[in-house]
């Protein structure tokens, strides 16, 4: 066997192994239920790997605020969001799988709805 076979070898073992790295996994969410919140951008983190949106939510004169975990930017270019789409001070509706541990205010994002009524997702 020469050189460059061994060399090829040895990097295509590798392949599987960053993959693996690089999963990332909804494990902490409840996949099987869907919360709907409203509320007010306070910050969007749009940055690999994950897009990640803090929403203030108004709870009885009480603000609360949620954190949405969203894909990554390249999946969500494709649903037609931009990294201007949605910022500070924005209303939003959200559907969002919810966190397992009930308590902390947070999911993973199945949709978006603006004020002017466009969608972001599947709204259900």
């Amino acid at each position: 066997m020469n050189i460059k076979s061994t060399l090829l070898g040895l990097a295509l073992i590798g392949v599987p192994a960053t993959f693996a790295f690089a999963h990332h996994s909804y494990s902490d969410f409840d996949m099987s239920k869907m919360v709907e919140i409203s509320g007010i951008v306070a910050e969007v983190q749009y940055r690999n790997p994950h897009v990640w949106v803090f929403v203030d939510v108004d709870d009885q004169g009480q603000p609360q605020s949620w954190a949405v975990e969203a894909g990554g930017p390249n999946i969500l270019m494709r649903q037609g969001w931009k990294a201007n789409t949605l910022k500070a001070g924005d209303k939003v509706d959200i559907q969002l799988a919810p966190m397992k541990d009930e308590t902390k205010r947070g999911g993973a994002l199945q949709a978006m709805r603006f004020p002017d009524g466009k969608v972001i997702g599947a709204w259900k």
